[in-house]
């Protein structure tokens, strides 16, 4: 059964191949064209230093050199290379030369090629059976002199133990046609000989005195050519009967040559049919009692053997003789062991002489007498078969090979199917147990290789071995309800390409799931773990790319997920881990490219740091709140007291920002390995650790902003690992007064730069800067500003003094925290992203923001105190980001949004679109300007039109100048509603932002004393309002100064525009508005508002002026010159406008 399992070996290799980063053991990679088999992954323990060992498995190369030690594709492990593994490859190579750290050559190594000598290096200590069977131009095999158990004999492999000598490794291609053991070798290994070309004559010598053998060889199987195998006089062990090696007494025969031809019969009963070889028969000699293992393997010039007298035929007997199409069991066979005859093609039926006492046959098929045990069912036999009702058990290999057998149904009775019992049945695609079944034990390998499409576990049985059904063609099994399934072991549903279906139809026993047992099953979507099994094994469904969905049955008993027990589960989706787990372990969820989320209960007390790695779309982590060892925090896994970062879900990444809980004070090992989707991170300002491998691998990396002002300087030298990181590619931000300490780290001044928080007006000039923070390429955080205004104003973008261009994403936690202005608004014109704790607070407490404007209609998603989970045992919040008494207005078309977005919620009632007590007309006019669109017409929609509000503008086109028959000049303003024309406003009381309008109240003199008005929902339009002579004062109070020139003429709250005193400041209040229509007037010329209905509104002279800073006086009054009286008597004055007599 050797190179059976070599070739699952190889197989199981295969299915590990490493995608990118954890390594479990069986996985696979490539580095500089050799491939490697990772074999023992020993972490250091009790004293015992880490062993990282691998074995080579091929090359691509023409020159193979094999590396004493080898780091993986991902710079992560380093390992030594102590093993050449069985099957490796070499399809390129000229030659290969082994460093002193290999200790073990293992079957078939470096097949193909054209490799003609190899050197054996002073480690190794062990060549395995068939080492360089594969290895067809290899003409010599010479061995350092240093080695200690080997020496070569002109070319062919000696080995030395415990002072005998042993026929090792002939090379297959050395051309000599005979070859004498020499004298004081003890024995010839198995395989010694394999597949040597040229050989007819084999001598061995007087000295040897051992010549052992398998199931499957002896020391010269498939030495096609031999047809002698002589011994020397003296030899007290063997003799040589016509070239066929016999033991001394006769009674054994040990080896029949390969080449050696039988004779030619013409009996009729050796005949074959059409398109089989002649008859050739070989008669045991006389004397001989028994066939030792393998006497005949692979011998494919004999069709017909003649026991004679024979006892005993023991394994592996016959095995693969393909011609052999004749065997008679006569009376004296007393003892068959298991797989005597295998892979026999032609042989349609065992003939059982009626007088043997021990065995009987069955339509060709060999019984025990009793007929309890099927011994062997003939490879060459078609068709369907139903064992017999009495049988109990199938013996090991009883079917090996049988490869025309298409169903078998097996009787009630049956217990055991042996190992390897249908092993290589390729054309069988059923089978089927009668009930009530009673088979207990599918063995090792029982089916592997089958061509098994479905098939149902009887209830009865209690154990699948290790690669059972390894291989074979399943689409669809079923476990009956009742089952006694103790364990599904290592292997058993291994590589299974076609299976999509496997399911417990009831209760079940089963407690465990062994290693491998379904890795590589690509098209299974689904799986429920039934109740009682208690651990995963390594790598139980590594591979199955397909697996959709894990389901626990209730009450689950789970406590470990193996290593790599999921890796490379690419299709699924979430995982919740019963309440019974404590382990997750190395690499458990590696790879697995769709989770997106991870369930981990309070029983979690161990997850390895390769847990969860490569899953790219994992966004969450959801850790019960009663575990004891973790915890998590807007889906990141931390520890319990949430000052370590475990593990970063990938999802979270974000191409503005990536913020991390500020609470972490360590990055934990390998927290970010392999998140490529990371471009930015920032670092919460306690994090005073980053551990191994923490950053390793983040390809795309770009910015590391870091809140902090003082380095880091507990870093692991694999944090960013060298290998794999190139620092001199990633950018550092810093606050400013950090970045000197920055510059002189040995760290971090490897970065390529180290940028910092830059200050720009962007409130207007003189009016105060903002400390804006780059997070990234692409984004900014808000994270102070002094500016001195009354409406604080967040704009979308934001350019540095470098002239990039950012977007404006993030209010900062404590943004205000140094502010000693007295902002009293705040709107954020942006896609805001996150808001930080007491997002307007002040150092001491308190804080002048009364409210705050949203324009955006998608809330924002990242509210400090939500994300970061600042909430008590009982469920209250513990921080928050805005004051009770802080109004907060967003769009119509928002507001249910808005209360009721994560986060959000519990400022419901402290929102609104209605934006009250703002604008109050008491004289049919008033002006306006905001920051931000605003639908002033709002109100009288949802009020039956009470309310009703015009915005009217002018434009310098609007403008005309008459001269009356006295010389004097009229200047007529035309004030046109503000949707008039070509501006692209739709609505007469739609006012856009930073736009200064004359409004008119047009439902009575003055607005109702609840009126309000909303931001306005079109902010997405572009307007055309240039040359509009009103002109909004926005953010703050300003002051102007009018002139002959430039006249200012400003409204009065009795709703009447009045000029401002030329050469003197005079402050404008903030969101209203003057009418600016920068032209040169006369003193003596005369200014006219005509409303576009051709109403005349107010004539005002010239010399008219308003002498107080704010312009708000309607009780002024004037004499004729002008002049403001202060306290008038009786007479003629200018009142609001007009001419007024006093008595």
């Amino acid at each position: 059964m050797k190179r059976i399992k070599f070739l699952l070996f190889v197989l199981l290799a295969l299915l590990y191949v490493t995608n990118a980063s954890a390594l479990i053991v069986n996985d696979t990679f490539t580095r500089d064209g050799n491939t490697y088999r990772v074999t023992k992954m020993d972490e250091a323990h009790d004293g015992i230093p880490k062993i990282f060992n691998v074995a080579f498995v091929s090359s691509t190369n023409s020159t193979v050199n094999i590396p004493a030690t080898v780091v993986d594709p991902n710079n992560q492990y380093t390992f030594n290379v102590t093993a050449i593994a069985n099957n490796s490859t070499v399809p390129n190579a000229t030659s290969v030369t082994m460093p002193n750290t290999i200790v073990s050559i293992e079957a078939n190594a470096f097949k193909g090629g054209n490799i003609t000598s190899i050197t054996i290096p002073k480690s190794v200590t062990e060549i395995k059976s068939g080492a360089f069977g594969q290895m067809s131009h290899l003409t010599a095999i010479n061995v350092d002199a240093a080695n200690p158990n080997f020496r070569s004999d002109n070319g062919v492999l000696i080995e030395k133990k415990d002072s005998k000598e042993w026929v090792a490794a002939y090379p297959l291609a050395r051309p000599d046609a005979e070859y004498t053991v020499p004298e004081s070798v003890y024995g010839v290994y198995t395989n010694a000989f394999q597949r040597a070309a040229y050989l007819t004559k084999i001598t061995l010598p007087a000295s040897l005195k051992e010549s052992p053998s398998t199931a499957e060889y002896n020391g010269y199987t498939s030495a096609q050519n031999l047809k002698e195998i002589a011994v020397a006089a003296g030899n007290t062990a063997f003799k040589s009967v016509d070239g066929v090696l016999l033991s001394a007494d006769g009674k054994k025969l040990i080896a029949y040559p390969n080449g050696k031809a039988g004779s030619p019969s013409n009996n009729p009963a050796y005949q074959g049919v059409t398109g089989q070889p002649n008859a050739s028969v070989y008669k045991i000699p006389d004397g001989v009692e028994s066939i030792e293992q393998a006497a005949f393997a692979q011998v494919n010039g004999l069709t017909a053997i003649e026991l004679n007298g024979v006892k005993k035929l023991a394994k592996g007997a016959f095995d693969k003789a393909v011609k052999l199409r004749n065997v008679l069991l006569g009376p004296s066979v007393d003892t068959i062991e298991d797989g005597a005859f295998g892979g026999n093609n032609d042989l349609a039926a065992f003939d059982v002489d009626p007088a043997n006492p021990n065995y009987t046959a069955d339509a060709g098929v060999i019984y025990t007498k009793n007929k309890e045990e099927l011994v062997l069912f003939p490879a060459g036999k078609a068709g369907e078969y139903t064992t017999l009702s009495a049988t109990k058990k199938i013996r090991k290999r009883a079917f090996y090979y049988a490869q025309k057998v298409t169903k078998v149904t097996f009787n009630s009775n049956l217990e055991v199917i042996d190992n390897d019992a249908f092993q290589a049945t390729t054309k069988l695609e059923n089978i089927t147990f009668e009930a009530p079944a009673k088979i207990k034990t599918i063995g090792t390998f029982a089916f592997q290789g089958s061509g098994l499409t479905e098939l149902n576990i009887p209830a009865s049985l209690e154990v699948v071995s290790w690669s059972a059904f390894g291989s074979t063609k399943l689409k669809k099994v079923t476990v009956a309800d009742g089952s006694q399934l103790q364990s599904i072991n290592t292997g058993a549903f291994n590589g299974c390409k076609d299976l999509e279906e496997f399911t417990f139809e009831g209760s079940s026993t089963l407690n465990k799931i062994q290693a491998d047992a379904f890795s590589g099953d690509d098209k299974l979507k689904s799986f429920v773990i039934p109740e009682k099994v208690t651990v995963l094994e390594r790598g139980a469904f590594n591979g199955a790319s397909g697996l959709e969905t894990i389901t626990f049955k209730q009450p689950a008993t789970m406590t470990i997920i193996g290593e790599g027990a999921f890796q490379n589960a690419k299709a699924l989706k979430r995982i919740e881990l019963p309440s019974t787990v404590t382990t997750i372990s190395k690499d458990a969820f590696n790879t697995c490219s769709s989770l997106t989320e991870v369930v981990i209960p309070a029983s979690v007390t161990t997850i390895d740091a390769t847990g969860f790695q490569e899953c790219a779309k994992l966004e969450k982590f959801t850790v019960d709140k009663n575990n004891p060892v973790y915890s998590s925090v807007d889906g990141f896994l931390l520890s319990k007291d949430k000052k370590t970062l475990v593990s970063f879900p990938p999802a979270k990444a974000n191409t503005y920002y990536t913020m991390l809980p500020p609470t972490i004070e360590t990055i934990g090992k390998q927290a970010f390995y392999f998140v490529q989707a990371l471009e930015n991170v920032t670092i919460p300002g306690k994090v005073k650790k980053i551990e191994d491998f923490a950053f390793d691998r983040v390809g795309n990396l770009n910015t590391i902003a870091f809140l902090g002002k003082t380095p880091i300087t507990d870093v692991a030298p694999s944090a960013f690992n060298p290998a794999n990181v190139d620092k001199s590619k990633i950018d550092l931000s810093v606050r400013k007064d950090a970045k000197a300490a920055f510059d002189s780290d040995p760290l971090w001044s490897q970065f390529r730069t180290r940028g910092v928080s830059f200050f720009k007006e962007t409130n207007g000039t003189g009016n105060g800067t903002t400390e804006y923070f780059p997070l990234s390429k692409k984004a900014v955080t808000i994270v102070g500003t002094q500016a001195d205004v009354y409406t604080y104003v967040v704009k979308p973008t934001v350019i540095d003094d470098n002239n990039n261009t950012y977007e404006v994403r993030l209010w900062g936690d404590y943004a205000m925290n140094d502010n000693t202005t007295n902002i009293q608004e705040v709107v954020f014109k942006n896609t805001l992203d996150y808001v930080g704790l007491d997002a307007f607070k002040k150092n001491d407490g308190s804080s002048t923001v009364k409210r705050i404007y949203f324009t955006a209609t998608v809330p924002t998603k990242d509210m400090s105190a939500t994300k970061w989970e600042y909430i008590d045992n009982s469920g209250n919040y513990t921080q928050k980001e805005f004051e009770p008494s802080l109004k907060v207005y967003v769009k119509k078309s928002a507001e249910n949004a808005y209360k009721t977005a994560t986060g959000w919620d519990r400022y419901a009632g402290q929102t609104s679109y209605k934006i009250p007590g703002e604008i109050k007309i008491a004289h049919g006019y008033g002006t306006f300007a905001r920051e931000f669109d605003a639908d002033l017409g709002i109100y009288a929609r949802e009020n039956n039109e009470a309310g009703r509000i015009g915005a009217f503008i002018t434009q310098t086109a609007g403008m005309s100048t008459e001269t009356d028959a006295t010389g004097v000049q009229t200047t007529k303003f035309i004030m046109k509603s503000i949707n008039y024309g070509n501006t692209n406003v739709t609505d007469y009381d739609y006012v856009p932002a930073e736009t200064g309008v004359l409004l008119e109240s047009r439902s009575g003199a003055s607005t109702p004393a609840d009126f309000y008005y909303a931001i306005g929902e079109k902010d997405n339009v572009t307007y055309s309002l240039s040359n509009n002579i009103m002109e909004g004062v926005t953010v703050k109070d300003t002051k102007k100064q009018s002139s002959t020139s430039d006249p200012i003429f400003a409204m009065t709250t009795a709703g009447i525009f009045k000029p401002l005193k030329i050469g003197t400041d005079r402050t404008i209040p903030v969101h209203k508005a003057v009418a600016r229509p920068k032209v040169t007037l006369s003193a003596s010329a005369k200014v006219m508002f005509v409303f576009d209905d051709g109403e005349n509104h107010n004539i005002v002279n010239a010399i008219d002026t308003i002498e107080d800073n704010n312009v708000v006086d309607n009780n002024a009054y004037y004499n004729l010159q002008g002049q403001r009286v202060e306290n008038p008597q009786h007479g003629v004055f200018i009142h609001n406008g007009k001419k007024v007599i006093l008595k």
